[in-house]
This record gives C-alpha cells, sequence and structure tokens, in this order.
C-alpha cells in the first residue's frame, strides 16, 4: 500500500505535457519577432543609407561645424639687415608684466604692490606705474568698476626682473609671453630703421616707409578640435606664408657706427640744437650712414618727439656756400664764364643793389673761378650768378633736384623751398646763387654734390638696396637714376676747384683734409633765417659736405650742425667731423693713400650694448628669415654675425674665420659678446644661444 501512494505522488508531481497546439503559439510568436527585427534591421539599413549616402554632404558640414575650425597663424613682421645682412630689425617673444589692479585694491595690497615694483624698477618707471595701479578716479564713479583688471605694462624686462615678478607670490602680478619688435642694435640708425607701434605696425622710418613689404599677413589652416585639443588636418602651415619681406638696407653697420661716434664727438665739442651726417656712394646714390643728434633708442620709451625726427631728411635750412658750386657748373656749361676768367671783388663790399650790399668774409680784389670757391666769395659768385640771370639760374638749381622731395624710401622727407624766378627780387636771384633765400635737407645737398663726384651723373638717394620674399626672391632692386646733369668735363673741373677749399693756404676748408687722400669739398656758414623775415645775427648753420678720395671718389660725407655754441664757421665745426670721419671711411675700405701705402681695415665696434638688449629676449624659430641668418652663410670676412645660427652651424662658421667661439646656452643664437666686423685670428668670441619656444 504504502508503494502505491508513493508512485502516485510522483505521478501528479510530473509535467504536462504540452500539446499540439501551445507548440504552434511558439513558432508564430518567433515568426512575429523574427520578422520586427528583419524590419528594424532594414530600416536601419535604409537610415545608414539615408546619411551615409543621401545626406552625407548635410551631414558632414553639421559635424565640421561642430569639430573642423580654422587654425590662424598670426603675420609675422619682415626683417630689416643692413647691406651686409646684418641684422638690425627683428622679431621675437618678451615677457611683459600684467597687473590687476581690481584685485589688488580689493585685497588691499596696494601699498605692498607699489613697494614691490618701485624696488624692481627703475625710478624714471615709478610715475607709469602709479599711474597705472591706481589711476585717478572721477568723482562720482564706482572705484572698483572704475579700476581694470587688466593692464599690460609696457616697459621693458630684463632676467632679473623677471625671475623677481615670478617669485613674488603678490596678488594682481603676472607674467604674459607678448610678441614684439626688436632692435639689436639699440640706437644705431634710429632715425631711419624707426619703430613699430603697439599695434605691430610702423609708424617712424623705414618700418613706415615700407609698412607694405614689412608687414606680413595672417593665414590659416583647417583643423579639427576635440577635448580642447586640436589636430591640423592639412599639416602645420609654413610660417613664411605669414612672414612680411626682408628689406635690405643701403647703410653699412660699421660705417653707420663711425658715423654714430663722430656725432656724439662733435656733439659733445659744439653743443648745437641738432647734428646731422650722411653719407653716401656718389656712384649709385646709396646711402651708407644717416645719422641724427638728438637721437632714441627704439626698444624703449621714447622722451620727446623731437628726438626721432630724422633732421637729414625732414629739416630743411638754407644751405649757404655749398650753392656756389652749382653756380660755377652751371655758368661752365652755359659756356658765360671760362674756367680761369677772373673777377673783381670789390675789396669785400659790393653794392648790388642800394638797399642790399653783398658782402665777403674776406676781402679781395682780382679772384679767379678757382680761389672764388676757395675763399667762398659772395661777390664774386654774385658776379657769375650775373652772367646768368634769373630764368637760367632758376633751371640749373631745379635740375640738381632742389625744390623737389627726393624719392627716398623715409617718410617725410622734405621737398625744401626754391621760389619761382619770377617771384626774385633782383637781390634775392643773387642770394639764391650763394645758398641763401631757398632750402633744403641736408639729404638733398649730398645728393647734389654727389653729381659732381660722379662725372656728372645724379643719383636719386635711396636707404633700400632690396626686398626679399619669404621664399628668397628678389621682389624689388634698387637701379640707380645716373641722370647726367653737366657733361662730364666740367664736373671734373669744378671737383678739381672744389680742392682748392682744403688744400690751400688761403682755402676756407683747410679743417677737412685728410693725411693721404685730397678731398673735394666745400664750407658753408648760413645764418638762420627768422620766422617774420630777415636773418638772426647770432645763429647759424655750419656745415662741410666734400668728395673722397678727389681723383674717384668712393664716398660723399655732408656734416651739418644745427646753432653750435662757441663757434658758427664751417671750417672750425664741421670740417674737423668730416676728416676723422672720411678717414676711418678709407681705411675700413682699405682705399689705398696717395702716396700709394696700403691702409689696414679699421676694426668696428658696431654695438657694445648688443648683448644686453637681448637679455630677457626669448628666441624664437623664425626671429631670422632664411636670408641672412637661418640656414649656413657663406662669410668672406671678419666676424659675422650669428643671430638665428644653430650651435653646429656657429662652430663651423668661427671654425672658417679661426676663433675660438664659446658657446652659453643651447639652441638659436641671440647674441654675442663682440659685434660683427673685422677680427684677429684666434680671438675668443662669446655667443649666447637659447632653445626655440
Amino acid at each position: 500500500m504504502k508503494v502505491n501512494r508513493v508512485h502516485n505522488v510522483l505521478r501528479r508531481a510530473q509535467l504536462t505535457r504540452p500539446m499540439a497546439s501551445d507548440m504552434g503559439s511558439v513558432r508564430k510568436r518567433a515568426g512575429v519577432v523574427g520578422v520586427v527585427i528583419g524590419v528594424a534591421l532594414v530600416a536601419m539599413a535604409a537610415r545608414a543609407a539615408n546619411i551615409g549616402i543621401t545626406q552625407h554632404e548635410s551631414f558632414a558640414e553639421r559635424g565640421n561645424r561642430q569639430q573642423l575650425r580654422a587654425y590662424t597663424l598670426d603675420a609675422s613682421r619682415g626683417n630689416v639687415v643692413d647691406r651686409n645682412y646684418v641684422s638690425l630689425a627683428v622679431n621675437d617673444y618678451v615677457q611683459q608684466l600684467v597687473i590687476n589692479p581690481r584685485l589688488i585694491h580689493g585685497q588691499g595690497r596696494l601699498a605692498e604692490v607699489r613697494s614691490f615694483l618701485h624696488s624692481v624698477f627703475p625710478a624714471e618707471h615709478h610715475d607709469y606705474l602709479d599711474r597705472e595701479l591706481d589711476p585717478e578716479i572721477p568723482e562720482g564713479v564706482d572705484p572698483q568698476k572704475f579700476r581694470k583688471a587688466y593692464r599690460l605694462i609696457r616697459v621693458s624686462l630684463d632676467r632679473a626682473q623677471v625671475d623677481a615678478i615670478e617669485h613674488s607670490g603678490l596678488p594682481g602680478l603676472r607674467l604674459e609671453r607678448q610678441p614684439k619688435r626688436v632692435y639689436p642694435r639699440g640706437s644705431l640708425a634710429s632715425h631711419v630703421l624707426g619703430r613699430v607701434d603697439a599695434q605691430g605696425g610702423g609708424n617712424l622710418g623705414i618700418e613706415l616707409g615700407l609698412e607694405s613689404e614689412l608687414a606680413g599677413r595672417e593665414t590659416s589652416s583647417p583643423a579639427t578640435f576635440a577635448s580642447g585639443k586640436k589636430l591640423l588636418v592639412d599639416g602645420h602651415p609654413d610660417h613664411a606664408i605669414a612672414r612680411g619681406n626682408t628689406v635690405v638696407m643701403t647703410i653699412d653697420s660699421a660705417i653707420q657706427a663711425m658715423a654714430e661716434e663722430e656725432i656724439d664727438t662733435l656733439v659733445g665739442n659744439w653743443h648745437p640744437v641738432g647734428a646731422s651726417i650722411v653719407v653716401m656712394d656718389p656712384r649709385n646714390g646709396e646711402v651708407l650712414a644717416m645719422a641724427n643728434r638728438p637721437t632714441f633708442d627704439p626698444n624703449h620709451r621714447i622722451g620727446s618727439t623731437h628726438q626721432t625726427v630724422n633732421l637729414a631728411v625732414q629739416s630743411a635750412y638754407e644751405p649757404g656756400s655749398t650753392m656756389k658750386a652749382i653756380t660755377v657748373a652751371a655758368a661752365l656749361e652755359e659756356g658765360t664764364i671760362r674756367k680761369n676768367q677772373t673777377f673783381f671783388c670789390e675789396n669785400g663790399r659790393y653794392d648790388y643793389t642800394p638797399q642790399a650790399p653783398i658782402r665777403d668774409t674776406k676781402p679781395s680784389e682780382w679772384l679767379d673761378v678757382t680761389e672764388v670757391l676757395a675763399l667762398s666769395s659772395n661777390i664774386g659768385t654774385t658776379k657769375i650768378y650775373s652772367t646768368l640771370g634769373k630764368p637760367s639760374m632758376h633751371r640749373w638749381v631745379e635740375r640738381f633736384h632742389f625744390g623737389e622731395r627726393p624719392p627716398i624710401q623715409l617718410p617725410g622727407a622734405t621737398e625744401g623751398l626754391l621760389a619761382d624766378w619770377e617771384d626774385w627780387s633782383d637781390i634775392k636771384g643773387a642770394n639764391i646763387s650763394f645758398g641763401q633765400g631757398m632750402s633744403a635737407s641736408p639729404l638733398q645737398v649730398a645728393a647734389a654734390f654727389g653729381t659732381f663726384a660722379n662725372a656728372g651723373r645724379y643719383n636719386a638717394p635711396t636707404i633700400v638696396s632690396r626686398v626679399i620674399d619669404p621664399e628668397g626672391e628678389v621682389v624689388w632692386a634698387h637701379d640707380p637714376t645716373q641722370e647726367q646733369i653737366i657733361r662730364t668735363s666740367t664736373a671734373s673741373t669744378v671737383l678739381e676747384m672744389l680742392t682748392a677749399v682744403v688744400h690751400t693756404k688761403k682755402g676756407t676748408g683747410k679743417n677737412a683734409r685728410i693725411e693721404g687722400y685730397r678731398v673735394a669739398g666745400k664750407t658753408s656758414t648760413a645764418q638762420k633765417a627768422a620766422p617774420g623775415g630777415g636773418y638772426y645775427k647770432d645763429q647759424y648753420y655750419a656745415s662741410f659736405v666734400g668728395a673722397l678720395p678727389a681723383e674717384d671718389p668712393r664716398v660723399v660725407i655732408l656734416v651739418s650742425v644745427d646753432n653750435p655754441e662757441g663757434g658758427h664757421y664751417g671750417n672750425e665745426v664741421a670740417a674737423p667731423t668730416f676728416a676723422r670721419l672720411g678717414e676711418r671711411v678709407m681705411r675700413y675700405y682699405g682705399v689705398a693713400r696717395n702716396d700709394m701705402e696700403g691702409v689696414a681695415p679699421e676694426s668696428i665696434a658696431l654695438a657694445g650694448d648688443a648683448a644686453e638688449l637681448l637679455e630677457g629676449f626669448m628666441a624664437e624659430d623664425d626671429v631670422e628669415p632664411s636670408l641672412p641668418g637661418a640656414g649656413p652663410v657663406e662669410f668672406t670676412t671678419g666676424l659675422p654675425d650669428f643671430t638665428g645660427l644653430s650651435l653646429a652651424q656657429a662652430y663651423d662658421e668661427a671654425e672658417k674665420i679661426g676663433i675660438e667661439l664659446v658657446a652659453q646656452g643651447t639652441g638659436l643664437a641671440v647674441g654675442q659678446d663682440t659685434p660683427p666686423g673685422p677680427i684677429t685670428r684666434g680671438a675668443e668670441v662669446r655667443v649666447y644661444f637659447a632653445p626655440p619656444q
């Protein structure tokens, strides 16, 4: 019985087998699910086809708008180099101080921050810093709203100042990397180079005059941005595309340095209101040096706009006795006088008109044409002018390009003043013949005088030799005008006459003599014109212009001095500077003396503070373009400019010229303790390197 009960329980516990009708239901449900999945897959495939094929462009554009943007490469200004490719203006990055006056005042730390900044910056910047930290607040204005949260302090920082600010721990002070135009030679040729404004555009000198060539242009490349990072689609854009052209100046930094030194000596001796020196090559019109005082350093703030005036180009003065050579040349060309003709010079006083007698400083009786120039006789020149007359005199003065703006690439060049001959009084015509009653810039006078030194051919002055694009192609090159103004024979005759000014006992330019070289030149002592008419009795322009060597002139040098103290004659004030500079230039060029003795080139110091100026600057890959300094350069003589070279390249160049190079740092060269120029073999030169940023 017990066994039967157990079997019954087990039978009841067994699952009931499904019926045939239940299996059909399961298969139906499975079929429905399969159909749904199939339809879904077909729909997904159709949607994928629609997105990937039909609407591909639309969705791609939406994606690009979200992730693909333009990566902009900022414009990079072109470099300025001298005729030997010595860098004069380059781009760099520097650390600048940024302050937050709102935060400093909000935390009550003004006194502490001011004390720190006064300890870091020189006293000359304290007032500027105080104005930025605590500006005067207008009445009724909320101080916190008036105070700015961002003020860029436009004062250059050296390495010590950067380190002090980094470790100060004070609120509201931070350093910001800013692009900056750098002038590694300091004040050398500053009036020629000019400077850039706060926005990086040129506002003086060649920086302004050739702004269209130097200014780079922004360029961009597509980039995918994801998670704040960018991936350049077409690779990094070429920096050369954004860089401006390289401007090669006619300036020779070595001759420019000589001119700067000599003009400083002149200013120290005579304390003038202003002074200028122009050195030109008469064979092509290229300006080799142009120096002015007062001057400025384009790397630093300017104290007065008076410092920035390029007197050699922008200042107009009465050229005085320099014009006598042009009067003589005009009369010789017209055939109204003979070169050996004599003129009675009235013993120093000539009543040319009843109201206006003409006087000579050195009274004389009979003088030939050469003596008229040598003694600088106003009376003799007036009598030569009388053979020409007003219309002819005016025509010849114009032919020497007075009264017109010289086509030099510097802004603000004056055209001077030359009235029409019909407006000349009788006395004014005579005055024009010896350089009064008209005005011209020192550059105009030097260019006109260069005609005598270039076989009668006038060359328009230029300060730019060529312009080179970032690919190294010359896009513009200077082409001398070579305008034949007077016959070669006339030019030679006048040039020979002008040697008597310097090399005869009676000559007015004896202080311009240079031992071993013949000089053809002309002194000028001109009273300054008063604004209301007439002339100041005690204010003068003293000048000397000359060509050397007279047999085959290599240079024309003009020295102009505005209102010197303690003297006013061109021979005593300007001629000695001409002689010192002229001798140095001849030695630099290695021009043989007239006794056939050779001379060794002079060792030139370009800028003793060049390395100091570069301290604190962080070199960048494009500090130097491929031309002139980033790649191997063939130097023929003297110490090169290592700026922009790698360590290996610098060692190679040092080995070529036989010097001992001492490298400090790694990366690209940013400075050197010995300026470029002639150097003794075996000398030790320290070159400073910094890694590219």
